[in-house]
């Protein structure tokens, strides 16, 4: 982890760990805050019912998953996955304040208008963390340039190979190219093969954050 990556983490996690163990020990306040939210949220969509009928449930969970998912950013444990929860919550939580600001005066606007501003920010950097590879390229790139090398390493063996069969006469020479012909096939088919199962397996990973995203927005 770089030095950067080891502060940076803790101090977009502590916010949220903060929050939730405010939730979880006054549950009773921060149920009646998102009430509101939770019913307009229901009467839209069916199936969140289960949350909506609780709302003091809904809160431990809410509060549970900020404490779990911020300590793991802040430790770098899965901070990813850690990050995506997070941004589910986020999302909640700022269309609650959104939605529950009370716009009395000009003064009021201007307050809504900058935690509006700061709400995106901090959903701007969760999802800098959900993309953030850790300086690691991505399996694309990774597959991509190991079959670079292999080609070039490859044509650097061919090359070698060819140069001592010259020495043991054209009947060398010709098994040798006919192996070059049938390992370049052999290369390709299994170049084809690994590239297709490192998609499935990235559309497979795309298919389950956005899952997980969607259960979290929920």
């Amino acid at each position: 982890m770089s030095l950067l990556r080891k502060f940076a983490r803790p101090l977009l996690g502590a916010s949220f760990i903060a929050n939730g163990v405010d939730r979880l020990r006054n549950t009773d306040d921060a149920s009646a805050r998102i009430e509101s939210t939770l019913e307009e949220i229901g009467s839209l969509v069916t199936q969140a019912e289960p949350l909506v009928s609780n709302p003091k449930l809904t809160t431990q969970v809410l509060g549970g998953v900020e404490v779990v998912a911020g300590v793991a950013l802040a430790t770098g444990r899965f901070p990813r996955a850690a990050a995506l929860m997070l941004t589910g919550v986020h999302k909640f939580d700022s269309y609650v304040e959104y939605r529950t600001a009370e716009l009395e005066s000009d003064a009021d606007v201007t307050a809504q208008r900058s935690t509006l501003l700061k709400n995106v920010s901090i959903l701007g950097g969760l999802w800098l963390a959900v993309v953030d590879l850790d300086g690691k390229p991505s399996l694309g790139w990774r597959a991509e340039h190991l079959a670079k090398n292999t080609r070039k390493k490859g044509a650097q063996f061919g090359d070698k190979t060819f140069k001592w069969a010259d020495d043991f006469g054209n009947g060398a020479t010709k098994k040798v190219r006919d192996f070059e012909k049938n390992a370049k096939k052999n290369f390709q088919r299994a170049e084809r093969d690994a590239l297709k199962a490192i998609n499935n397996a990235s559309k497979g990973a795309k298919k389950s954050a956005q899952g997980a995203k969607k259960k979290v927005g929920a």
